[in-house]
């Protein structure tokens, strides 16, 4: 990167850390917690909490309507760079996924940066999903049909987690959904297609991501695909989803290593526009599609 641009980015990476990172929090959750009136009725929605790494976190069990006693489930993690966002931003999100899949949801929250530097995010992802495992009577789930689930640096979480889980144990994930997932937090990648796809927007916010992570380092996503990886469902934006290159590449990559895989893109649809479904009809068929594909995935192998 050169001079003047690397001094631009500190600079607005400055100026949104000086903004108070708390102040975004609370607009995040002001602006999408809670705000759909409109949910679809569901048979449970119990709150938990779970032994991460970082400490005691909060857990939310969504059970849908007619869901059988012990039946398959969705481990679904939070995005938000890491550093924003909780369980009750995506509370909705995960209303609508176990409504459309038909199966149990169980959204999992994990230590947030710079509070609990990276890469707590992933151990606290690996407890959440031990966890689950162990407490699978209590909560209903049967262990032999699961799936993960995340948007952006959720998805990555729940990539993660589900490759190592594979390579544990051959097909223990049977499935991932993941909504525009933030593949990997590299600046030079970014920077070769700076000026298209909202790249220069999502430079940005890599820049404060990686602010926030001090001197740790993601792996990409794209380095872990292979026989491990489940059978993938993707969801992106287009020219206005930074990460929408990302998801295109990971899907290419799946696909040359024999992993079933689709990509949805949703034209004009900008990243993280799942989150609004109280006013995006688009939002809520994308994540009506995306849990169909878990819930016929998980009850069926489809």
């Amino acid at each position: 990167m050169n001079a003047p641009l690397t001094s631009v980015f500190a600079e607005r990476v400055a100026g949104a850390h000086r903004f108070g990172l708390e102040r975004v929090r609370r607009a995040v959750r002001f602006a999408v917690a809670h705000r759909d009136r409109k949910l679809p009725r569901l048979a449970q929605i119990r709150n938990l909490d779970y032994p991460a790494a970082s400490g005691k976190r909060a857990a939310r069990l969504y059970v849908p309507l007619h869901a059988a006693v012990v039946g398959p489930a969705v481990l679904f993690f939070h995005g938000g760079g890491f550093v924003i966002s909780d369980i009750e931003t995506h509370d909705a999100l995960c209303q609508r996924l176990a409504d459309a899949a038909g199966v149990r949801v169980l959204s999992a929250a994990y230590g947030l940066a710079p509070e609990h530097p990276f890469p707590s995010q992933i151990e606290d992802a690996r407890a959440a999903f031990a966890w689950m495992l162990d407490q699978a009577a209590d909560l209903g789930i049967d262990v032999d049909r699961l799936a993960v689930a995340g948007d952006s640096a959720g998805a990555y979480l729940a990539a993660t987690v589900a490759s190592e889980a594979n390579a544990r144990q051959t097909r223990a994930v049977k499935a991932q959904g993941l909504f525009y997932p933030l593949v990997h937090l590299d600046d030079e990648i970014w920077a070769q297609t700076l000026l298209r796809d909202a790249r220069l927007i999502g430079r940005l916010a890599v820049a404060y991501i990686n602010a926030q992570l001090a001197d740790a380092r993601a792996p990409s996503l794209l380095d872990a695909v292979g026989p491990a990886t489940p059978p993938t469902f993707l969801v992106s934006g287009a020219l206005l989803d930074p990460v929408h290159p990302d998801a295109v590449a990971y899907a290419k990559a799946l696909e040359a290593a024999g992993v079933p895989v689709e990509l949805k893109a949703y034209p004009g649809q900008a990243h993280g526009f799942v989150n609004f479904t109280h006013v995006l009809p688009v939002a809520v068929e994308a994540v009506a599609a995306l849990g169909e594909r878990l819930g016929k995935a998980l009850r069926d192998g489809a």
